[in-house]
């Protein structure tokens, strides 16, 4: 059986057995996220909600926050861990304070492709990384992604490492992401997501690093004229519920919630594979130049960063880094 059968199966088996169980008057769950309803991430919660409302019955009805509307990442994880939210959605960056071991995930060029990087998201090691955060009074569901983040600027075309130089670019507060890009020549300006069109639209910094999808459904467009693919970081992103909110469900509720979660993950991943090229050609539309680094460039950008990836694993269990390594390595092989 195919994974997508067994999750249908799965969630129609639990909207069955909560049917007949019956259900109290419908529950709201509230869902905070940080970028545009109309983004992928937008239309991910949205199917997650839809496939939670049939599964249980109309027990439960997800009700999304976009654009930060609750709170920037950190304070939507920490509204959750508070029980002031149900749910919510945080890059791996910014929960790496919360657990280490999300660090991997920062260590930059190191998955090829979305092939790659499922694997491993999907992989024994990853789930590790999510039960750890039981700790802190968060469910961690299963991972969902914006996708590569690439670079956009106001300054000029990067072609090469020394065209990175100074560039004043927003990024989010997480250390790894600080030393890649000051190790690439960037000076890096940690901000919240709500606050970064006006900075740059203000010329307070040149530009950003994010998925193109965020430039296209933020509209980041309208105040940025350069954008290189680089690739550097993936933006997985980790699922969170509310421990609180979550000890308080039945079996059945939380079967039918951890399955929608991965059947959500599936969607997630079509919709960015699926709007790729479309959202580079309208983004192309809008004003913005497109361009790649030459592999030949590409290596000395791969060398510059080559400290901080060292650094960053000597620093964290070297069984976490030698299982995550093992995951890695056999997604890429699959993938090929």
């Amino acid at each position: 059986m195919t994974k997508s059968k067994w999750l249908s199966t799965t969630l129609a088996g639990t909207a069955v057995a909560i049917c007949i169980a019956g259900s109290a008057s419908a529950q709201t769950v509230k869902f905070s996220y940080p970028v545009a309803k109309t983004s992928t991430m937008g239309q991910t919660v949205d199917h997650f909600g839809s496939l939670i409302e049939k599964s249980t019955n109309g027990a439960l009805k997800v009700r999304g926050f976009p654009d930060a509307q609750l709170g920037n990442e950190i304070q939507s994880a920490s509204s959750a861990q508070g029980g002031i939210v149900e749910m919510a959605v945080t890059t791996t960056a910014a929960l790496a304070s919360t657990v280490k071991d999300f660090d991997l995930f920062q260590l930059p060029f190191q998955f090829k492709n979305y092939q790659e990087l499922d694997g491993v998201l999907r992989g024994k090691t990853a789930r590790t990384m999510l039960d750890k955060l039981s700790a802190s009074n968060l469910v961690g569901l299963c991972y969902w992604d914006y996708g590569f983040r690439n670079v956009t600027n106001n300054k000029r075309p990067i072609e090469k490492l020394e065209d990175m130089n100074g560039l004043r670019i927003r990024t989010i507060q997480n250390a790894v992401y600080l030393d890649v890009l000051k190790a690439l020549g960037m000076n890096p300006t940690p901000l919240p997501f709500p606050e970064t069109f006006t900075a740059i639209e203000t010329g307070a910094i040149d530009g950003n690093e994010i998925a193109n999808d965020v430039t296209r459904a933020t509209s980041f467009y309208e105040v940025q004229k350069y954008l290189t693919e680089t690739r550097h970081f993936p933006t997985s992103s980790v699922v969170l519920v509310s421990k609180r909110f979550w000890d308080k469900l039945d079996t059945q509720k939380q079967e039918a919630v951890r399955a929608a979660c991965d059947e959500a993950a599936i969607f997630n991943r079509k919709a960015i594979e699926a709007s790729d090229v479309d959202t580079r050609k309208f983004l192309v539309d809008k004003g913005m130049q497109i361009n790649q680094i030459s592999d030949e460039s590409m290596q000395k950008v791969r060398e510059a960063v080559k400290p901080v990836i060292e650094r960053v694993t000597a620093g964290l269990d070297q069984e976490v880094v030698k299982s995550f390594n093992a995951d890695r390595e056999a997604a890429k092989a699959k993938s090929q």
